[in-house]
C-alpha cells in the first residue's frame, strides 16, 4: 500500500485524524503488508517452497501472493473497521484486488509485481487527489517516471518481457482506482 499517499491524505486537513491513530495505521499496514509477508516467504524458503528470496521461478509464487494476499485482505478489513476516512481502507482494497490478480494472471505469465506495486502507488496518487481535489499532479509524474524507469530496469535485467511490465503497471493502477473510486 503506497504510503505516502495515505500520510498526504491523513494529513490533509479535512481529515482530522489523531496523530497517534495515524501511526498506528502506518504501523499495522507496514506489519502486515512488508514484515509478515517477507517473513513467510523467508519460511517458505526454509522449508524448500521458494528456492531464493527474489523468487524467480514463475510458479513457485503462487504460494507468496495467495499468503500476501490474506495479510492484504485482513489489513483492509481492519482499516474498513476503524474510524477513519473511507478512502484509506479503499486504497487498501485496491491493494488486496492488485495481489489477488497478480497471483491469478502469474498462474499464465510472470506479470511484473515491481511494476503492479509502482503501478498501485500511482493510482493511489490519482485517487486521493481526485476524492479530496488536491493537485497531485507532480506525485503522478513522479511515479510514471519512475515506472518507466522501473520498468526499463526490469526489461535490461531480462526479468520480464515488455507485456508483463505493462501489463503490471496497468493492472496496479486500475486495482487501485476501482476500489478508490467505489463510493
Amino acid at each position: 500500500m503506497p504510503s505516502y499517499a495515505v500520510y498526504l491524505l491523513l494529513n490533509n486537513s479535512a481529515f482530522k485524524i489523531n496523530e497517534k491513530i495515524g501511526w498506528l495505521i502506518y504501523a499495522l499496514v507496514f506489519l502486515n503488508t512488508c514484515l509478515l509477508p517477507v517473513f513467510a516467504t523467508l519460511l517458505l524458503k526454509k522449508f524448500g517452497l521458494v528456492s531464493s528470496m527474489q523468487i524467480n521461478q514463475q510458479m513457485e509464487r503462487t504460494r507468496p501472493y495467495l499468503i500476501s494476499f490474506v495479510f492484504f485482505v485482513s489489513t483492509w478489513w481492519l482499516l474498513s473497521k476503524a474510524p477513519l476516512p473511507l478512502i484509506v481502507a479503499q486504497l487498501m482494497l485496491g491493494a488486496s484486488i492488485a495481489i489477488l490478480c497478480t497471483g491469478i494472471i502469474n498462474l499464465k505469465i510472470k506479470i511484473s509485481a515491481h511494476m503492479v506495486g509502482i503501478g498501485g502507488a500511482t493510482g493511489s496518487f490519482l485517487v486521493v487527489g481526485l476524492t479530496s481535489f488536491q493537485d497531485l499532479s507532480i506525485y503522478i509524474i513522479a511515479g510514471i517516471i519512475i515506472a518507466g524507469l522501473l520498468g526499463w530496469a526490469r526489461l535490461q535485467l531480462n526479468a520480464h518481457k515488455p507485456l508483463e511490465v505493462y501489463l503490471g503497471f496497468l493492472l496496479g493502477v486500475v486495482c487501485q482506482l476501482i476500489a478508490g473510486l467505489i463510493s
